[in-house]
């Protein structure tokens, strides 16, 4: 199942992006935020989809598409931007971090099985995959 939304780069896009992560995880039956039963995956995919879309909204211009697939075990968010020009996102080194950031993709490296980048003719896509385990999921037969 995929879910889609567009996100206007500007200061509420991170805030916007977790509401519909929150209210597709709902949908989808997974555990909600903030109950101790499959907090620790959903508040995951909430910190990587809130980090990806702010690394997408600081880096590039324009319209951002955030992407989110559950696939009945994990949940891979993807970012989609329109700079194709933009420098390929790494993790920076820990003795770089500090006051101007470079701690987003560490996390996202941390809470993830895999992330990633892809890049097209129209910009790039980075993703991650989120295990969520069967605490945090529903069975098969309650999607």
């Amino acid at each position: 199942m995929e879910f889609c939304a567009s996100l206007v780069n500007d200061p509420t896009a991170v805030r916007t992006a977790r509401q519909f992560a929150v209210e597709t995880m709902r949908k989808l039956g997974l555990a909600a935020a903030g109950k101790q039963s499959g907090r620790d995956g959903v508040e995951a995919a909430l910190l990587v989809t809130s980090e990806l879309v702010t690394n997408a909204c600081r880096h590039t211009p324009g319209v951002v598409s955030l992407r989110l697939i559950w696939d009945g075990s994990a949940l891979t968010i993807k970012v989609d931007d329109k700079d194709s020009n933009a420098c390929l996102p790494a993790i920076v080194p820990t003795p770089d971090r500090g006051g101007h950031g470079g701690f987003g993709l560490g996390i996202v490296d941390q809470l993830s099985e895999m992330w990633g980048t892809l890049c097209h003719r129209s910009g790039k896509t980075v993703f991650a995959r989120v295990h969520l385990t069967t605490g945090d999921a529903p069975s098969c037969a309650a999607v």
